[in-house]
């Protein structure tokens, strides 16, 4: 709880808490935050809740789909359970508000790491930052430490795969491997990456940068080679239209692109659709 909910009588819950639906079964639930957590949730519990509010800090106006409520910027809470909505000069009020579950992002957090450990880091609570990093993965100062799997909005496993293939090339230089810049190049390229977004919060976000992020890190190994080129480019094929598929998706309503089957066509960068559940979508 924080002093915003304090004098709130139901339950507060952070989606990290989240496991099963069945746990909101009845229940009049408010989710703060409606990207990726937030959304997902409320889909998932739609269908045993007697009412989700979804509080999205992007949204203007109240939608309505099926017992999923989209709202505006959660402005404050009441003891009783209303819970007031605003937008510019515009203010909504849900009653009847059991349980708050707050879908606002995660941290990063190393317990291991403290003040003893003399490594000079940042990566402090409400940033989702960690810093000074050499490519959002090696320690700037002491490169023989590295955090797999930072970057967010990817492809997961993929890059991580290519993280893990540089950091091995650093620990057991190949011929074709790349050595580290010297520690003052490794520092300025740290803090400018530190830098770089326009949120504190977005330092570790990626996106359409990943692809060549991946390029990236197989050069650094050594190991970039049409073959790679080509399973990088088919992989962005495949997010891509995952992307295209996933607009204009409704609050808590069915998220049918996680139906999509696909077969890969490396060669080729492309893929096949072997099953789909939504309607065609023209491709350019």
């Amino acid at each position: 709880r924080n002093s915003r909910t304090s004098s709130f009588k139901g339950r507060v819950m952070h989606s990290i808490e989240y496991d099963d639906p069945a746990q909101f079964a009845g229940r009049t639930v408010l989710l703060v935050g409606a990207r990726a957590s937030g959304a997902d949730i409320a889909r998932e519990i739609a269908s045993v809740a007697k009412c989700v509010y979804l509080s999205d800090s992007t949204c203007t106006e109240k939608q309505e789909h099926g017992s999923v409520h989209l709202l505006p910027r959660t402005k404050s809470i009441d003891e009783d359970g209303a819970i007031h909505f605003s937008s510019g000069e515009k203010e909504w009020t849900a009653a009847g508000i059991d349980t708050i579950c707050f879908a606002s992002g995660y941290d990063y957090s190393f317990p291991f790491i403290n003040d003893d450990s003399n490594l000079d880091m940042s990566f402090v609570k409400g940033e989702r930052r960690v810093k000074p990093l050499y490519k959002q993965l090696w320690h700037a100062k002491h490169p023989s430490l590295a955090f797999i799997g930072l970057p967010h909005s990817v492809v997961p496993f993929p890059l991580f795969d290519f993280q893990a293939s540089a950091i091995v090339s650093q620990l057991c230089p190949t011929e074709g491997s790349k050595t580290l810049p010297p520690l003052d190049d490794r520092m300025s390229s740290a803090e400018i990456d530190a830098l770089s977004a326009d949120r504190v919060v977005d330092t570790h976000y990626l996106g359409g940068k990943q692809w060549d992020y991946c390029r990236e890190m197989c050069r650094i190994a050594g190991t970039y080679t049409e073959k790679t080129e080509n399973y990088i480019a088919t992989n962005a094929a495949l997010y891509d239209r995952s992307g295209v598929e996933r607009k204009g998706m409704k609050p808590g309503g069915e998220d049918l692109y996680r139906e999509t089957r696909f077969s890969r066509v490396d060669e080729a960068q492309t893929y096949k659709i072997l099953h789909s559940e939504l309607t065609p979508i023209a491709t350019a």
